[in-house]
């Protein structure tokens, strides 16, 4: 009877108290993903508690529960199967943002995968399309499941494990030459896989200063008290805020160290199987209910971002930086930069990001078409008076800027000079990701940029 309670929105039987939400061990709890799949989708969810006779199904059509009852399952004594059909069906306007059918392929294949090689005890069963079957069985840890997927892989796996306080880390290198369907370089947290770039980057810079290379296949397991994450950032939970982020960076990248150290002595290492116990960590400290508030973006794990890239490739001088595009040095006025970079995205509809803290700004001087546009791209604006605006959620190019001094230029409130920008206060992918975004020859054609060899060459005649 309980069934379509886990299709409702913001059902949840994850947390039972407010105090839940900095102790969760679970990969998600607002109760939105089987709800949203369910409103854009055929539904069939058939599932059977064991040791009952009867099971229970539900069929949804659209958000619309069609069926619901008991009947007996046979052959299931317990567990749940669930079949999605037609995708999007009822919101043809969604069907446009799904990429090409290999692109989607890949992706399902990354995620799929993701799952496969952290849970070594589940045996999965995959087919695509009219493909073969394929067939991953359950294994007793995760080296054996790395050797029975990837044979090439035996003798060469190498492993590590270390602990630091109350942080655990295991990190499994294979040599990128060994080929598999996608590419694994996987980051769990407490078993969840997040998508940061960030700590993909301070891993690959270990991996080039230490070993010299970073064409590496690798997982990297971290297992933290959960008290010290927090998963409500953002709605899918891959991005995540952790508290003390400077004990991972050094576990990382000790680690590598030592890896290193060993693979050196006594070259190739056969991974050696680890135990992953269940952690349960004491909760060290006790949540009030006025959490302090944190100002961060959301690009990931480490903002803000106090975190140098050892590889930096922008040399800033005041609100100026230079850096190479296509083999050209060229200094970027950054201001321009970014208001050529919001002005063009605010063209296009993004995805939405909710925030997990929504911003309250004034509403003066804000033009209602400038309301529309922007509600357009993708950001949630709702009026909380006449007076206050209240920002819900920010388009997803706007991952990684600092809200509080962008926010007013891109409502329209302030010009761009207006815009203090500190270097710390942005990831450099951020502003790699902009520069990326334009063409060499519309970089020089809206003064964003100046090429430095050309401007020396007429300046020093």
């Amino acid at each position: 009877n309980d069934l379509p309670l886990a299709f409702s929105r913001h059902a949840t039987s994850k947390i039972k108290n407010f105090e839940d939400l900095y102790r969760l061990h679970s990969y998600g709890f607002r109760g939105e993903a089987l709800a949203s799949i369910a409103a854009v989708s055929k539904l069939q969810c058939i599932s059977k508690v064991s040791g009952v006779s009867l099971g229970s199904e539900l069929r949804i059509d659209g958000g619309h529960v069609l069926f619901h009852e008991e009947r007996t399952i046979p052959g299931i004594d317990h567990g749940t199967e669930i079949v999605i059909q037609d995708l999007f069906h009822n919101t043809p306007a969604r069907l446009k943002f799904i990429q090409s059918g290999n692109s989607e392929k890949q992706f399902l294949k990354k995620m799929i995968f993701a799952f496969i090689l952290s849970h070594p005890e589940i045996e999965f069963h995959v087919k695509i399309d009219d493909g073969d079957k394929e067939i991953y069985p359950s294994e007793e840890s995760l080296d054996k499941r790395l050797v029975s997927m990837v044979p090439k892989a035996k003798g060469q796996i190498l492993f590590k494990e270390r602990y630091y306080e109350n942080n655990e880390l295991s990190l499994y290198l294979i040599p990128g030459h060994i080929k598999t369907q996608v590419k694994w370089q996987n980051v769990y947290i407490n078993g969840r896989l997040v998508l940061d770039k960030q700590l993909h980057r301070v891993l690959s810079n270990a991996l080039l200063s230490i070993l010299g290379q970073d064409d590496f296949h690798y997982l990297v397991f971290f297992r933290l008290p959960a008290d010290s994450i927090d998963v409500n950032v953002h709605p899918n939970k891959t991005i995540i805020k952790c508290l003390d982020s400077s004990k991972m960076i050094s576990l990382l990248t000790s680690t590598v160290k030592e890896l290193a150290t060993t693979s050196m002595s006594k070259g190739p290492v056969e991974v050696k199987s680890p135990d992953h116990p269940e952690f349960n960590f004491e909760e060290k400290s006790q949540h009030s209910l006025m959490q302090q508030r944190h100002d961060y973006n959301m690009e990931g794990v480490f903002s803000p971002h106090g975190l140098q890239d050892h590889r930096s490739t922008l040399q800033w001088v005041g609100n100026f930086f230079i850096t190479e595009v296509s083999g050209i040095t060229l200094a970027f006025n950054v201001r321009k930069l970014l208001t050529n970079y919001v002005e063009e995205k605010l063209k296009t509809l993004s995805a939405t990001i909710p925030l997990l803290v929504s911003e309250p700004y004034p509403s003066k001087k804000i033009l209602n078409e400038r309301l529309l546009e922007l509600a357009a791209s993708g950001m949630e604006l709702e009026f909380l008076s006449a007076e206050t605006l209240v920002l819900r959620g920010i388009p997803e190019w706007m991952n990684g800027f600092p809200l509080r001094e962008t926010m007013p230029m891109i409502l329209g409130q302030e010009d761009s000079r207006s815009v203090v920008i500190s270097p710390r206060d942005w990831s450099e992918s951020t502003w790699t990701e902009m520069v990326d975004f334009f063409s060499y020859n519309v970089l020089i054609e809206k003064k964003i940029a100046v090429d430095l060899k050309s401007l020396l060459q007429e300046k020093l005649k």
